[in-house]
């Protein structure tokens, strides 16, 4: 479900996939830049509307892209009801963020989940989740019109669209959800100084085992991706390279404890 977007010096979300080896600004950096099949680098300034949104975390405290300057920002669209991709990100996520740590670079590196999916995705529902998968990266929402800010910012789609028949179960209500949510995929990595420098539109590729309670919640389409991951969809060692190349620090793939 690739994104799209129109911006100077910049390109479609997915594009990166379709036209390797195209780039928008000569960059020499080391750690070394991504493959083109991962996504492309460029440099794109987060302007103050979007850097100023106010984004409430799993823990209740309220945050911002512009408070983030300092560190290196890898920014990842999701929302907790997704039954089929978006469960493959947060597995994803578990091994970038135990790659982070295990290089010391917490401090200094912030993944953020930020919800397509604003009218259910709930502080507490963001803390049920977190927990739920031991997420211990920041995860937030903003309000229904922010949220569309920054999905024209980040070249982010979400589309609500009806559900199939039976219903998949909510797994915090335990009630039939009304809707799903069709959206992008891909990431976003913002430099120290809130330059965006990277973005991909790649779909996660998932290996291993996945959270039970992910697992029981997954569509038909879902279970078929967890068997047959997306040959093109980036895995915790593509977005480590991304992070390393905007950030300048090595981040090496470690396993989750």
């Amino acid at each position: 479900m690739p994104a799209t977007q129109s911006v100077s010096c910049w390109i479609r979300r997915s594009i990166p996939l379709l036209v390797g080896g195209m780039l928008l600004a000569a960059c020499s950096s080391t750690p070394p830049k991504p493959a083109a099949s991962i996504g492309t680098a460029g440099t794109r300034n987060v302007p103050a509307d979007i850097a100023s949104i106010p984004l409430t975390t799993q823990t209740g405290a309220t945050t911002t892209i512009g408070s983030l300057v300092g560190k290196t920002v890898f920014a990842v669209p999701f929302l907790t009801l997704c039954p089929d991709v978006c469960p493959f990100t947060t597995g994803n996520l578990l091994s970038v963020q135990a790659s982070v740590d295990a290089a010391k670079q917490r401090s200094n590196v912030v993944l953020l989940e930020w919800s397509v999916d604003p009218e259910r995705d709930t502080q507490e529902r963001l803390a049920a989740y977190a927990k739920m998968v031991g997420a211990t990266w920041t995860m937030v929402r903003t309000s229904p019109a922010n949220t569309t800010k920054l999905e024209a910012f980040f070249g982010a789609t979400a589309t609500r669209q009806s559900v199939d028949d039976p219903a998949p179960i909510d797994w915090m209500t335990h009630q039939p959800i009304t809707y799903d949510v069709s959206h992008s995929d891909g990431f976003n990595v913002i430099n120290t100084k809130g330059v965006e420098k990277f973005i991909s539109g790649a779909p996660p590729a998932f290996h291993g085992t996945l959270n039970p309670t992910l697992n029981s919640y997954l569509s038909a389409d879902g279970k078929d991706t967890l068997k047959n991951p997306p040959k093109n969809g980036w895995t915790p060692s593509d977005a480590l390279e991304a992070i390393s190349y905007v950030s300048g620090t090595q981040i090496s793939l470690s396993a989750p404890k």
